[in-house]
């Protein structure tokens, strides 16, 4: 009878084990892989999104030339003195 009584204690802590810790746990830890995927999916996109945004400013910056530097010849250099 005592042998029953103790494997029936055993079961329910058993159960009481298995439904309170290990499916909760089980949840939380399944819940976290996937907000851990989503958020680095989320980053690749976003990162992908600047290196095109970079990609198109850097051809337009290679379209775009800048202008030129003036070649004229702006003169003799002009010596002055400081009037006291």
């Amino acid at each position: 009878m005592l042998r029953v009584i103790l494997w029936i204690l055993l079961g329910y802590f058993l159960y009481q084990f298995v439904v309170k810790f290990l499916i909760p746990a089980f949840r939380v830890t399944r819940q976290v892989r996937r907000q851990v995927k989503d958020f680095k999916q989320h980053m690749n996109q976003a990162h992908a999104q600047q290196q095109q945004q970079q990609f198109q400013q850097g051809a337009a910056n290679t379209t775009q030339r800048p202008p030129s530097p003036s070649k004229e010849k702006a003169g003799d250099y002009i010596d002055f003195e400081e009037l006291k």
